[in-house]
C-alpha cells in the first residue's frame, strides 16, 4: 500500500489507482482541438455549410478557435460520445440540418481513422502526470484507465508514448453498454484488477470522473486542473484537488 500527501490533504492505504485519459494524462486542448477542427471541416463538407461558419461549428463541439482551448462548459471530453452526438445534432438544426445519429457517428468515425494515423502529430502528454504514473508503477500500485474514449484510441495513445507497461487494464466506451457516469465501467476496471473500492482512488479532471467513481463505490477522487475546469470549480465537487499531479507526494 501507498499513501498520498499534499500540503492540504492526505490519503492513506491505496493499492489501486484508476486514471481518466484526456485532460488528466493527455493535453486535451491540443488533442481535442485538432479532432474538433477535423470534425467541423467534415460536417461543413457533408452538409454544404458555408465555410464562414467553421468557428461556430467548433464552438458547438466545445472548442474556441480564438483561444485554442476547449470550453469549460463544452461538450467534448466532458460528456460521453453518445451524449455529444445527441447535443451536436440538435445544434446543427440552427443551419436547418436534420441529421441522424448514424450520420454523425460515421463522420466522427471517419475523422478518427484519419486522426489516429497521425497520432504523434496530434497528441501531447502532460509530463507531470506521466512522472506521477511512473512513480506509482515503481511502487507496485495497480493502475488502470477508465475513459469515454475508445479502447483502440487509448491503446494507440499508450503505444505511441510507450506507456503500455504502466497500465494493467484499459476500459473504454465499448467495454460496457453503460456510460462512464453510471459507474459500470469503473466497476469493470475494479473487477478486472481484482481491486476493492476501499483501497482504490480515481484521478480525473472533471466532475464526471468523480461521479463515475462514486457510483462504483470508490469514495475518493482526486481532481486535477489540467483539463477544461479550474481548480476553484473542481473544489465544489471533491475535497481532493490539485493544479498538477506533481503536487502529490507518494510514500509508504
Amino acid at each position: 500500500m501507498i499513501n498520498l500527501k499534499t500540503s492540504d490533504w492526505q490519503i492513506d492505504n491505496i493499492k489501486t489507482v484508476l486514471f481518466d485519459k484526456d485532460g488528466t494524462i493527455i493535453d486535451l486542448h491540443y488533442f481535442w482541438g485538432k479532432m474538433t477542427e477535423m470534425r467541423a471541416n467534415k460536417v461543413i463538407k457533408k452538409y454544404k455549410i458555408p465555410q464562414e461558419n467553421f468557428s461556430k461549428i467548433c464552438l458547438f463541439l466545445g472548442y474556441d478557435l480564438n483561444t485554442k482551448k476547449m470550453l469549460p462548459n463544452g461538450i467534448t471530453a466532458i460528456y460521453s460520445r453518445s451524449k455529444i452526438i445527441e447535443i451536436f445534432r440538435e445544434k446543427l438544426e440552427e443551419f436547418g440540418i436534420i441529421s441522424s445519429t448514424e450520420e454523425i457517428e460515421n463522420i466522427f468515425d471517419s475523422v478518427s481513422a484519419k486522426f489516429y494515423k497521425n497520432m504523434s502529430e496530434y497528441t501531447k502528454s502532460i509530463k507531470e502526470a506521466i512522472d506521477f504514473i511512473k512513480e506509482l508503477h515503481q511502487a507496485g500500485v495497480k493502475l488502470g484507465i477508465v475513459t469515454s474514449d475508445s479502447i483502440e484510441s487509448t491503446k494507440l495513445t499508450l503505444k505511441n508514448f510507450g506507456w503500455e507497461k504502466y497500465f494493467d487494464v484499459v476500459i473504454g466506451r465499448e467495454s460496457s453498454e453503460f456510460t462512464k457516469e453510471s459507474g459500470e465501467p469503473t466497476k469493470l476496471a475494479l473487477k478486472t484488477l481484482n481491486a476493492t473500492p476501499k483501497t482504490t482512488i480515481m484521478i480525473g479532471d472533471t466532475p464526471m470522473d468523480y461521479i463515475s467513481a462514486k457510483n462504483a463505490g470508490v469514495n475518493i477522487t482526486i481532481l486535477v486542473a489540467t483539463g477544461q475546469i479550474k481548480k476553484e470549480e473542481l473544489e465544489t465537487t471533491s475535497p481532493f484537488v490539485v493544479n498538477s499531479l506533481s503536487e502529490i507526494k507518494i510514500y509508504s
